[in-house]
């Protein structure tokens, strides 16, 4: 009776241990992304098949985010950090439009995701997520990326933007809500 209970024992030590093995190098392949530019480059060029330019890089919280070109076109995505500090792929998207927005989830909360081209010398984005505007600096440079944290929504985009450039003069209006003010002129 002894031996075989302890033989099952074993045997279950053993299974349970291929068991935690094979898990731990299966998350140590996903999360196996430095977060530098060079190997972002490389995954997305291998998810998209297109030769892209990584512009800026971020971390937030539990995420690297990223903006980049390909070509003429603008896109931006995003890695999840895993306990090994490093990333895994989350996502990626890119367009015509030199301006890319979203709100992100984080492991300690939500952020619009304000990332492009700064062609116009934009330097501020009055952005609308729900009832709530939120007044966004855009750094002068050619390439922008910038989080700013954001009260919980179910959304998955701002609801409107308001773009001026650096002068305060408006630049655009992006599904603006009906009674939405524009911020103080600096």
């Amino acid at each position: 009776m002894k031996k075989t209970t302890f033989g099952m024992t074993g045997l279950i030590a053993v299974i349970l241990g291929i068991f935690l093995v094979v898990e731990i190098s299966h998350y140590l392949n996903k999360y196996s992304n430095s977060g530098s530019a060079a190997d972002i480059e490389r995954e997305i060029e291998r998810r998209s098949g297109m030769e892209i330019e990584i512009r800026d890089l971020m971390v937030t919280d539990d995420k690297l985010h990223f903006v980049f070109t390909a070509g003429q076109m603008v896109g931006s995505g995003e890695f999840e950090r895993g306990w090994n500090r490093k990333f895994k792929f989350e996502s990626f998207g890119h367009g015509t439009n030199g301006m890319r927005q979203r709100i992100v989830e984080t492991d300690k909360g939500q952020y619009l995701m304000l990332a492009g081209r700064n062609d116009e010398h934009i330097g501020r984005i009055r952005a609308f997520v729900d009832d709530e505007a939120y007044d966004v600096d855009i750094p002068d440079a050619p390439y922008y990326l910038v989080m700013t944290p954001v009260q919980g929504t179910d959304r998955k985009f701002a609801t409107g933007m308001l773009v001026y450039d650096r002068e305060g003069t408006e630049l655009a209006r992006i599904s603006v809500p009906a009674g939405a003010s524009s911020p103080p002129v600096r």
